[in-house]
C-alpha cells in the first residue's frame, strides 16, 4: 500500500555520538523442569500452605502426582496446546529471538535501557492453554527468574479468570499454584506488574 498522503518527508540531522557498550550482561542459567518434590517443597514454604494441605491431603504424596502438561519457550508436552507470549523484549546479544529460543526462556524488561529505546513498559503477558481430562485437584508450577538476579519482580498469576494475587520474587523460583479444575480447557496466565523477569516454564500435575 502507498504511504498516506498526509505524511511529509523531512531531513534530520543527528550529531550526537553514542558509543556502544562493550558487553551486555547476560542472565545466569536456570533449571526449566521442576520435579513434583521441588514443587511440593516450595509450596510448604509459603504462607498459608497448611490450609492448602488440609484441603488437598493427596498433595502431600508427590510420588503419586500425575504429569499433565509442560510449557517452555522452545517446547511443549502433554496436553499443553498454546503458549502465547505478549510484549516480550528482545535485546540484541542478550535476549534476542535466537537466544530466547536457544535458552528456552523469554524476557520481559521494565526499568532501564532507555538509551536503546526502551519504553520501560510493564505489559508482559504469558498465556498457557492446556486441557485436563477430569474434574480434580491440580498444581500449576510457574518457573520464573527476576533480572538482575538479585532484583525484585512482581507478577500476577491467574487460572482462567481467578487470580492467585500478586507474587513478589527474587532470583529463580518454581511457584506452585494449587487449583481445583473442571474437565476441559484452562488458561494459566501471568501478568507483569513490576520489575524485569524471565518466563522459564509452566508445569501442570494432577494431585
Amino acid at each position: 500500500m502507498p504511504v498516506d498522503k498526509k505524511y511529509q518527508i523531512r531531513h534530520v540531522e543527528s550529531l550526537e555520538r553514542l558509543p556502544p557498550e562493550e558487553e551486555r550482561d547476560g542472565a545466569t542459567t536456570s533449571d526449566l523442569h521442576p520435579s513434583p518434590q521441588v514443587a511440593l517443597e516450595a509450596l510448604r514454604a509459603i504462607a498459608g500452605a497448611d490450609e492448602v494441605l488440609k484441603q488437598i491431603p493427596s498433595i502431600e504424596n508427590f510420588e503419586a502426582w500425575v504429569f499433565i502438561a509442560y510449557f517452555g519457550v522452545c517446547s511443549k508436552a502433554g496436553t499443553a496446546r498454546y503458549l502465547d507470549l505478549w510484549d516480550t523484549d528482545h535485546f540484541d546479544g542478550f535476549t534476542d529471538m535466537q537466544k530466547c529460543v536457544t535458552d528456552c526462556r523469554a524476557w520481559f524488561s521494565a526499568e532501564g535501557y532507555t538509551t536503546w529505546g526502551s519504553g520501560e513498559t510493564k505489559t508482559g503477558r504469558v498465556n498457557c492453554y492446556f486441557t485436563v481430562a477430569s474434574n480434580g485437584d491440580y498444581v500449576c508450577t510457574a518457573g520464573l527468574q527476576s533480572y538482575p538476579t538479585g532484583s525484585l519482580a512482581r507478577v500476577e498469576c491467574l487460572i482462567d479468570n481467578s487470580s492467585f494475587g500478586p507474587l513478589p520474587f527474587t532470583g529463580a523460583i518454581f511457584q506452585p499454584h494449587p487449583a481445583t479444575l473442571s474437565a476441559g480447557g484452562h488458561h494459566f496466565r501471568i501478568r507483569q506488574l513490576s520489575g524485569s523477569f524471565f518466563f522459564l516454564s509452566l508445569t501442570v500435575w494432577r494431585v
